[in-house]
């Protein structure tokens, strides 16, 4: 028999399922917690217990996949022979490319406001960019908190460019040179007579 906290666990799990598959179809603002909950298998009441709201979940929701896209790069990072911010961001681009990335994240500037999106994001690759600079990868006199802002504000829209393009292969391809040509005004050794 399931404990307390296992059937707390399956419930959350549930509806954080249930909010990601509503959330990308139809959309955020096209579903009612009644539908969330029925698609869950709980009640609206279960909803509003662990989530306060619908905005509450899709924040739950938008959390994890941050969090997920975090721990690739990170993992990613670790796993390199020849870790590099550009390497962490061609992993932060193919989530981009996923569809229920973009929905999420298109949709949640209307419902948690852009700033806290630019900031998760700016979380992530000012992590990036102070590895990069502890490994010699990127000058020193870089400002971490500047930087990291205008390249997730940046990569944010690399991101609606991939998810709404027609070509979503070739927008993805376009997205990651242009990408390693702006991070390369920030590389210890960048070209002579570079410049952004």
């Amino acid at each position: 028999m399931p404990t307390q906290a296992e059937r707390t666990d399956t419930t959350r799990r549930a509806l954080l399922d249930a909010g990601l598959a509503l959330f990308c179809d139809p959309g955020y603002a096209e579903v009612g917690v009644d539908e969330i909950a029925k698609r869950a298998g709980v009640t609206s009441g279960a909803l509003y217990h662990h989530f306060d709201s619908k905005a509450g979940l899709f924040r739950a929701v938008y959390d994890e996949l941050v969090a997920g896209t975090n721990a690739r790069v990170a993992a990613a990072r670790a796993a390199s022979p020849a870790p590099s911010l550009t390497a962490d961001c061609e992993v932060y681009l193919d989530a981009c490319s996923d569809a229920a990335f973009f929905r999420i994240t298109a949709a949640a500037p209307g419902v948690i406001g852009w700033d806290v999106i630019v900031d998760d994001t700016q979380e992530l690759i000012a992590a990036s960019l102070r590895a990069a600079q502890a490994a010699g990868e990127i000058d020193r006199e870089v400002p971490i908190p500047a930087t990291a802002r205008m390249v997730a504000a940046a990569l944010k829209e690399a991101g609606v460019m991939i998810a709404t393009a027609g070509d979503t292969a070739g927008a993805r391809a376009e997205a990651s040179e242009t990408a390693q040509r702006l991070l390369t005004g920030l590389a210890v050794d960048r070209p002579a007579g570079g410049g952004l």
